[in-house]
């Protein structure tokens, strides 16, 4: 009873609206609608990019740490070689409609066929997040190469 209260909660602060100039985003993702999320890290040119299947719990977490990110104003994420960031897919229960999240360099797109949004992730916690759930799926070296990346004061 008491995760259903939190959850409630979660969904209520996740229901504000989030303002565009021209539209408004109503994320509607929760643990409770999301049925499955998909992962792909975008990192190669010329053959298929890694991608995984989070679990239920991990999924709550996403859906944490996206809640607790400030917004930001709209920006380009850019299309180049190398780590482009991690893409994820929500797909709805009941609707099977979609959500993208697209992080890179500590920002965050929220995207739904009607709207987007932005954050910022300053401390590139979702990045760092994603990269762990896929710890199973990459292989070290690579890894490796993704969290030195995220991790670099350049960046």
């Amino acid at each position: 009873m008491k995760n259903a209260v939190l959850w409630l909660l979660a969904f209520c602060f996740l229901a504000c609206t989030i303002n565009d100039k021209r539209q408004t985003l109503l994320i509607a993702a929760t643990p409770i609608t999301v049925k499955k999320a998909k992962v792909t890290l975008q990192v190669y040119s010329g053959r298929e990019n890694p991608s995984w299947s989070l679990s239920e719990k991990q999924i709550d977490e996403l859906l944490a740490l996206l809640n607790n990110l400030p917004k930001a104003e709209p920006n380009a994420f850019p299309d180049g070689l190398g780590y482009r960031g991690f893409q994820v897919e929500l797909t709805e229960n009941a609707t099977e409609k979609t959500h993208e999240i697209v992080a890179y360099k500590g920002r965050i797109l929220y995207k739904t066929a009607d709207a987007e949004a932005y954050f910022t992730d300053p401390d590139r916690r979702l990045e760092k997040f994603l990269l762990k759930s896929g710890d199973s799926y990459l292989d070290d070296k690579l890894s490796e190469s993704i969290e030195d990346e995220i991790e670099s004061p350049k960046n």
